[in-house]
């Protein structure tokens, strides 16, 4: 009987044995899964953000295309018309000659013509005085004085015919006179 309570004792013990080793494996197999769950669920999110923000960015380029193209269709229907707009201008001149009605009334086509031209001078005069007016008396490269004879031209109102050339004299236009006159 002795070996019998001995056998007992054994198969009792090798059962707790095969319990705790069970136990704890299961246990550690419940843990990594458990780990893995979190690191699906962290997956998850993050590509549930990931898809959000495509459908946005998604959402914003065709918004950025609808723009573009009612842009477009604005600027090409402004086209047409300047190009029809241009066409008018370029059938007056292909139904008028010109050469002729200037040596016929020279009086009136000139006047015509020298009021556009100083339009047009006005116009680019206008459109460039911001820029001038910005450039004077400020050095053209930084650290560097102002040349003087520059910057005295520059705030005149003179317009004449006295530019200083290359050298730093002072010399009369390289236009002809006839050119400079309109002759």
């Amino acid at each position: 009987m002795p070996w019998l309570i001995l056998v007992f004792l054994m198969a009792a013990g090798g059962g707790y044995a095969y319990h705790v080793a069970t136990v704890s494996s299961l246990e550690s197999t419940v843990v990594q899964l458990e780990s893995n769950n979190r690191t699906l669920k962290e997956n998850q999110v993050q590509m549930e953000l990931a898809v959000k923000t495509a459908q946005d960015s998604l959402k914003a380029a065709e918004e950025n295309a609808k723009k573009s193209e009612a842009a477009m269709s604005k600027l090409t229907l402004a086209n047409n018309e300047l190009n029809k707009e241009k066409q008018n201008y370029l059938k007056v001149f292909k139904d008028h000659n010109l050469t002729r009605l200037a040596r016929a009334k020279p009086g009136l086509i000139e006047k015509r013509i020298n009021g556009g031209t100083a339009k047009v001078f006005r116009a680019l005069e206008n459109d460039t005085k911001e820029l001038m007016d910005a450039d004077d008396g400020e050095p053209t490269t930084p650290g560097l004085p102002v040349d003087s004879k520059v910057a005295e031209q520059a705030g005149s109102s003179n317009t004449g015919a006295t530019y200083n050339n290359s050298n730093g004299e002072s010399s009369s236009s390289d236009l002809p006179a006839t050119a400079a006159t309109g002759d």
